[in-house]
């Protein structure tokens, strides 16, 4: 079983831009979430955006008028974020649970969008990084979360999931229970001189459910302001009382 980092070094990192879409498009749809959360700054502006990919997030942000410290473990992706950033973005490698090192002071918004937080080792890891965040943000900062639930997956062939296809790309992804973990392989198969290449590689996600994540934000003093589902990832809104 491979790690988190190893797979997207190895594999998904060299497709994931092309399997979110248009950059544009996805960054305002992005844009729309945090607007509907109430999100513009009225702090001190600075925000951290932990996963941060290829940027679509970060860059959303900074069009709602922050400064964006952009944390990711894939230099493949925090390349394509520098390639496009802005000088209000900066781009950071490093671990996830290590952001508070990286970061000096107090800021007012942080997020951990996409599936990132799923990538944690277990609860206790999801738990120290809610603790750092809690730390980290100035009163009434507020931290954005989005995650799939994995505690309940289809069965059979359910358990392929078909997730973007062209004519030169096919990605499905195959999901397997291993107990408190699913094991994610993402399945690539790709044209090259007139014959597909398959390529495939797995990782463990945690199963987290939305009911543990708010105990865990509130057992260290967040105030859940917005729970919801949208397009099947679960996403919360809390507040630094």
């Amino acid at each position: 079983m491979g790690t988190v980092k190893d797979h997207y070094d190895s594999h998904l990192g060299h497709f994931y831009s092309w399997m979110l879409g248009d950059f544009e498009v996805a960054k305002e749809h992005q844009k729309k979430i945090l607007l509907s959360q109430s999100l513009p700054p009225s702090g001190n502006k600075l925000a951290i955006d932990l996963g941060c990919g290829n940027g679509i997030q970060s860059v959303a942000l900074t069009e709602l008028g922050f400064e964006v410290y952009a944390i990711d473990f894939n230099d493949i992706l925090l390349d394509e974020l520098t390639a496009r950033k802005n000088k209000l973005i900066h781009p950071m490698s490093g671990n996830l649970m290590e952001f508070d090192k990286l970061i000096p002071g107090k800021v007012e918004l942080i997020v951990c969008m996409g599936d990132t937080l799923t990538h944690l080792e277990d609860e206790v890891e999801v738990a120290g990084l809610i603790n750092k965040c809690f730390k980290q943000l100035e009163r009434n900062g507020r931290l954005v979360l989005s995650f799939r639930d994995l505690t309940t997956i289809p069965e059979g062939s359910g358990r392929f999931i078909p997730v973007k296809s062209d004519d030169k790309r096919i990605h499905t992804c195959f999901l397997e229970d291993v107990g408190t973990k699913v094991m994610v392989y993402d399945i690539l198969h790709e044209k090259k001189d007139d014959q597909w290449i398959q390529k495939i590689s797995g990782y463990p996600k945690l199963k987290l459910s939305a009911d543990k994540l708010i105990e865990l934000l509130e057992r260290h003093g967040f105030k859940i302001t917005f729970k919801d589902s949208i397009n099947r990832m679960t996403i919360t809104t809390s507040a630094k009382i």
